[in-house]
């Protein structure tokens, strides 16, 4: 890194990357040896990152290091208070957030060790997971809870502890973004060191994926990984530059990171930690492949072994296989009610066509995909990006159109004389597709936000080619994703702008009626943390659905004031 803008950006990405890492890893060392959660993971990883950023200075900067190190500093007190503050003002309003995911993150926290205790019991009214139907089935929270990868979780459940708000837990999402933006940019300016301007609009673009966007705000796990991924590519390119153990450092942080997200994120991250040895293999001259196997075969280690011991190890040994219960014996069905109708008879490829050229719908069973005009865009599509996970054509309204011109560039690369200059764009963008065929449900946008990233690939690789057809085909497909991106995020942000303002209102007018409240919660056991945290006293007890209730803005929960 030759410039000083790629330089503070690599420290600043790196520095909150590895703070996130440092607080993952010491959770699940005190996990293993029988502690619970505690806030004192936050201290660590607080000076275990001042620590590394000292270091990283010392190692990159030549000159004025104290100023380096205060900038930085401040660098990182802006982005988090930035990041802080969006949290803690607003609220999680999905389904998935409000249910499983709170809960999970509220039972960590109050003690629940997912190494060493018992596991979460199912509900006493709750049916065998085999009588269930593909509905009901959504709300056995007690196995998702039990059985899913728990990074995330141990990151909010830290927070939570620290801070008292569960609300502020969900920076991560943010903070992670914020890194993948400083890296990526990092890497478009050591690529590109004479375009400032443009590498940050493009770095931008990268980071704020819709999908990543319209899930920033809630405790979704899927943004959390497209910003993993992009990190990986960010690095893996950096690393390839200037081969460092700071920068191998990262990488392995991430790929650990990456790998506890979810279990389809593991296949993620060991094709591409996989496609990095292999571009190493025949591009890096140095010879570094065999410290990079070594560096990339520990953290394999680490990851399964240490941090993600629950659920990988204990699913292993208690259910006889890694993934359960999505796969193995006894495994759930959780894909049928939400699939649009047909889907389950197709292919992988041809549920991906579908969704990503029809409209912006966010339908399942019995509805069908309805096909679509590319390039063209309506209120209706717009307005369903309220949701944070849009099941047809959830990248946007013109990503099928930027799929169309990407294919179109690919054609005439594949064809042309440029072949050679692009091929490690073109071989890093194959083991992208190949990480989205992998995934049976592919066609959902927020399993595969990694898919955002090739044609964004594609457009770098002709960035520098200012000729004819490349020149002004690389500028249209950024036009097109950049319009589409604008339009999904500011259309979700508004939504939930607005959602989040009838919460607060809400929360308002119960708490000035100075009367307790009669509240059944329906599994959406956030809605109890939210009045406990407003000061508002309530009775949990069911209710019939012929009272006269009422409902909480963005809950199934229901309540009557007495």
């Amino acid at each position: 890194m030759n410039n000083r803008t790629a330089t503070y950006s690599f420290l600043l990405g790196t520095a909150l990357l590895l703070f996130m890492a440092t607080i993952v890893i010491s959770t699940s060392v005190l996990f293993l040896c029988g502690v619970p959660v505690t806030a004192a993971s936050f201290w660590i990883g607080l000076v275990a990152t001042l620590a590394t950023m000292g270091g990283m200075v010392s190692t990159f900067v030549r000159s004025r290091r104290r100023a380096w190190f205060f900038s930085l500093l401040a660098g990182l007190a802006i982005v988090s208070g930035i990041c802080y503050s969006i949290s803690a003002n607003t609220f999680d309003l999905s389904f998935d957030g409000q249910t499983y995911h709170q809960e999970a993150i509220v039972k960590i926290t109050n003690g629940w060790n997912p190494v060493h205790d018992q596991p979460i019991l199912k509900p006493s009214d709750s049916k065998e997971v085999e009588e269930m139907d593909n509905r009901e089935v959504l709300s056995a929270f007690h196995l998702w809870i039990n059985h899913y990868a728990k990074g995330p979780w141990m990151l909010d459940s830290v927070m939570y502890k620290l801070t008292g708000q569960i609300e502020v837990s969900k920076i991560f999402n943010l903070l992670l973004i914020a890194s993948s933006f400083f890296l990526t940019l990092a890497a478009i300016r050591t690529a590109f060191p004479e375009r400032n301007g443009a590498a940050i609009a493009f770095a931008l673009l990268a980071a704020f994926n819709p999908t990543v966007i319209t899930q920033s705000t809630s405790f979704y796990i899927d943004g959390q990984l497209g910003s993993l991924v992009l990190i990986i590519c960010a690095l893996g390119y950096l690393l390839y530059k200037r081969y460092h153990a700071w920068t191998l450092l990262a990488l392995c942080a991430t790929l650990m990171l990456l790998a506890q997200i979810k279990f389809t994120a593991l296949g993620y991250a060991g094709l591409l930690g996989l496609t990095i040895l292999v571009l190493f293999f025949f591009y890096d001259r140095r010879q570094h492949i065999k410290s990079l196997l070594v560096w990339l075969s520990i953290s394999l280690v680490i990851t399964v072994g240490v941090v993600g011991y629950n659920p990988y190890v204990t699913n292993t040994l208690t259910k006889g296989h890694p993934f359960y219960p999505l796969a193995g014996k006894g495994a759930v069905d959780i894909m049928t009610s939400n699939s649009p109708h047909g889907f389950k008879d197709n292919s992988s490829i041809e549920n991906l066509a579908i969704s990503l050229f029809s409209k912006t719908e966010n339908i399942a069973t019995p509805h069908s995909p309805t096909w679509k005009v590319p390039f063209t865009v309506t209120w209706k599509e717009l307005a369903v990006f309220f949701s944070p996970d849009v099941r047809v054509a959830g990248f946007g309204p013109l990503f099928g159109g930027a799929v169309i011109v990407t294919c179109l560039i690919l054609v005439a690369l594949l064809l042309g004389t440029h072949r050679k200059k692009a091929a490690p764009f073109l071989w890093i963008s194959l083991a992208l597709f190949v990480t989205v065929l992998i995934n049976p449900e592919s066609w959902w946008a927020r399993y595969v936000p990694q898919l955002w990233l090739i044609p964004l690939l594609i457009a770098l690789v002709v960035w520098d080619i200012q000729k004819g057809f490349f020149r002004h085909a690389g500028k249209v497909l950024i036009v097109i994703l950049l319009a589409n991106m604008v339009m999904v995020n500011a259309s979700h942000i508004i939504g939930q702008s607005g959602a989040n303002a009838l919460v607060e209102k809400q929360l308002e007018e119960i708490k000035a009626s100075n009367k307790t409240l009669v509240v059944d919660f329906h599994h959406f056991n956030a809605v109890k943390v939210r009045l406990q945290e407003a000061g508002i006293p309530f009775v949990e007890q069911k209710l019939d659905k012929g009272e006269k209730v009422k409902g909480f803005v963005g809950a199934r929960a229901v309540y009557l004031m007495k």
